[in-house]
């Protein structure tokens, strides 16, 4: 694997998309600012870099599959490994570089903006909570991987509309786990039990499950990360 290869690549995906990767740095900086202006703690503020990051997962390999750009792309002279790994540096470095904006915009509007506006003093240890707020825990990034690592595999999968169809297959399979489990609760337990808060089902009643639940989201994350390598290899071919 040549590093200057993968250098390269990156050099190229970010003089070729520099401008849309621009607004979306613009957008993410500007909705965490003016979020946390006019509200101390909004909830929903932190999730827009993730879904960001969905979306340039979702299209990243979208654009190279196109007929116009597809022999550009795939003639080039670097392995199937060197794209791949180029793919997950560029995934990797925009959710830095997107996380540190809406941080960045937050503690704007929250230090800055917010006291001359509401004309209200903030804390040191308002900030420290701003920083939980954006930080999430293990746990999170490794569930965050195994979803981006989906997105990214149904980039090279689908041909067309590939973040939509991805978006469309992930919230339909959510949708039947959330079905599946309330139809598990009805036949168990009855009608009733669907009202009842007093039920409580441990599906995870294992040790095995209860010390490793973080091996989960990791074996599903290298599947699809796996997948989609071989899906990339296979395209090339």
């Amino acid at each position: 694997m040549n590093i200057i290869h993968i250098i390269n690549l990156f050099r190229a995906y970010f003089i070729e998309n520099k401008k849309t990767l621009l607004i979306l740095g613009i957008i993410t900086f500007g909705i965490a600012t003016f979020g946390f202006t006019v509200s101390s703690y909004p909830s929903a503020t932190p999730s827009i870099p993730y879904f960001f990051l969905l979306w340039i997962a979702g299209t990243f390999f979208q654009s190279s599959l196109k007929r116009s750009n597809s022999m550009h792309f795939f003639n080039l002279p670097t392995t199937t490994g060197e794209k791949f790994t180029h793919a997950l540096i560029v995934i990797l470095s925009a959710g830095i570089a997107l996380r540190i904006l809406a941080i960045t915009g937050a503690l704007t509007g929250h230090f800055l903006i917010r006291p001359l506006i509401y004309f209200e003093s903030s804390s040191i240890l308002s900030g420290m909570d701003i920083l939980k707020m954006n930080i999430w825990s293990f746990s999170d990034y490794l569930v965050n991987a195994f979803v981006i690592s989906g997105f990214l595999f149904g980039s090279i999968y689908f041909k067309k509309s590939a973040l939509i169809k991805t978006f469309a297959i992930t919230i339909g399979f959510l949708f039947g786990i959330a079905f599946y489990f309330v139809g598990l609760i009805y036949v168990v337990f009855g009608k009733s039990s669907l009202s009842d808060e007093s039920i409580n089902i441990d599906i995870a009643n294992f040790v095995f499950l209860q010390n490793y639940y973080y091996l989960i989201p990791v074996v599903l994350a290298l599947f699809f990360f796996s997948l989609t390598y071989l899906r990339l290899r296979e395209t090339e071919v």
